[in-house]
C-alpha cells in the first residue's frame, strides 16, 4: 500500500507509539488526524511535524466524546486508515480491581476502537495495536488481557467479513507510559519486561512496513508465537510464576 496522500487517524497520538507513528508517517506525505485527551501534547506534536495535522482533543474513555469525535471527523473527511493506538495499562490483581478501573480500561482499549471502526467505515485499512496479553494469560493482568483479547477477537472477525486489517501484537515497549503503568508497587517493573522490552522506534518501523506490505498480522519480536504456544501448554508454570511476583 502506498501511504502517500492517505488520510490517517491516529488515536493516543501524544506519546509512546502513537507519537512515533505520527512522526514517522508525516514525511511520507500522509494527511494526519491526531486525537488524544492531552491537548497540550497535541499542540506540542504539531510543531514537530512538517505538514500541519488536524488535531481533535478527545477522551476515548468518555462515550459522548467518542461520539463527537466520529461526527467531527465525518463532517471533515473520509478516513482511509484508522490506527487504534490509544490504550491504558493495568497491573492489578483481582482483589485490587475497582469498578472505575475496569470501566475505563475496557472503554479505551476495547469499546473505543470498535466504535471508531464502525463509525468511520468504510476504511481502506484498520490497524489495531494489540498485545501479548491478548494471546496469553499473565499474572496481575486479567483486566488488560481481557481488553486486548476483545480487540484481537473483533479484529480477526471483521477481517473475515472483508475488512482489511492489521493486528499488531507487541510486548512491552521501551520508553512508553504502559511499561511504567504496570510497575509493581514493591518490586518495580517485572524482570521479564526488562528483558523483553522493544524500542518504540523499532516497533514503529515494523508497523509502517507491515502497512505498506498489506500484512494482516504483525507479531514483534517474531519469536513471540513460540512463547504463546508454550504458555498454553504449560499454564501451571504461569500460575506458579504469578504466586512468586504477587
Amino acid at each position: 500500500m502506498n501511504l502517500r496522500n492517505k488520510t490517517i487517524l491516529i488515536t493516543g497520538a501524544t506519546r509512546g507509539l502513537g507519537r512515533e507513528l505520527a512522526l514517522h508517517l508525516d514525511p511520507l506525505g500522509c494527511s494526519l488526524f491526531l486525537t488524544d485527551r492531552d491537548t497540550d501534547g497535541l499542540s506540542a506534536l504539531t510543531h514537530k511535524l512538517t505538514c500541519a495535522p488536524h488535531i481533535i482533543p478527545c477522551d476515548l474513555g468518555d462515550f459522548h466524546e467518542r461520539k463527537n469525535l466520529i461526527q467531527t471527523i465525518k463532517e471533515q473527511t473520509q478516513v482511509d486508515i484508522l490506527i487504534n493506538c490509544a490504550g491504558i495499562g493495568s497491573h492489578s490483581q483481582l482483589n485490587q480491581l475497582t469498578v472505575d478501573e475496569i470501566e475505563r480500561v475496557m472503554q479505551v482499549n476495547a469499546l473505543a476502537p470498535l466504535e471508531l471502526i464502525a463509525g468511520l467505515s468504510p476504511l481502506e485499512l484498520v490497524v489495531n495495536i494489540g498485545s501479548v496479553a491478548g494471546e496469553m494469560n499473565l499474572p496481575s493482568m486479567s483486566l488488560y488481557g481481557a481488553s486486548k483479547t476483545s480487540m484481537h477477537a473483533f479484529t480477526r472477525s471483521i477481517q473475515l467479513e472483508g475488512a482489511r486489517t492489521l493486528l499488531v501484537i507487541l510486548g512491552p515497549m521501551r520508553g512508553t507510559d504502559f511499561v511504567q503503568s504496570i510497575e509493581h508497587p514493591r518490586t518495580g517493573q517485572p524482570n521479564w519486561y526488562r528483558r523483553l522490552d522493544l524500542p518504540v522506534e523499532t516497533a514503529t518501523r515494523l508497523i509502517v512496513r507491515a502497512m505498506q506490505r498489506e500484512q494482516s498480522q504483525l507479531v514483534a519480536p517474531r519469536w513471540y508465537p513460540i512463547i504463546f504456544m508454550l504458555a498454553r501448554i504449560f499454564s501451571p508454570l504461569v500460575r506458579m510464576f504469578g504466586k512468586k511476583v504477587s
